[in-house]
């Protein structure tokens, strides 16, 4: 779409900090096996994405667990910004993709084990 924000532009004027976050966010959707169901959650309330960043209000308790408050906090408020959406998405899939070839090369790497041991 022409008017879909560039996720590219947006990472420009993020800070490491900011950038950090939202790394680890990804980082632990994709190590919870979760990616498919944010992604489609993310799609799902990007037109809303300031209202969904108020929802993070909410769920902070629960996200203790991987988050302090003050971290939790700081990416609320990048959030609330619509561009964020498109480039969290990115971000996810692309850990999602490494995960999946670092998967697919243990497994590989398994089954060689594997044969050399029967032999």
């Amino acid at each position: 779409m022409a008017d879909e924000p560039n996720s590219t532009v947006f990472e420009d004027e993020l800070t490491d900090r900011e950038k950090a976050l939202i790394s680890k966010l990804a980082d632990w959707t994709v190590k919870k096996r979760m990616t498919t169901p944010a992604i489609f959650f993310l799609e799902s309330v990007r037109p809303l994405n300031y209202v969904g960043s108020q929802v993070m209000v909410f769920f902070a308790p629960i996200v203790n667990v991987v988050f302090n408050m003050p971290e939790w906090d700081e990416l609320r408020v990048v959030l609330e910004r619509r561009e964020s959406i498109a480039y969290v998405l990115d971000l996810i899939e692309e850990k999602e993709a490494e995960f999946l070839t670092d998967e697919s090369i243990r497994k590989q790497e398994a089954k060689a084990r594997k044969k050399e041991a029967e032999k």
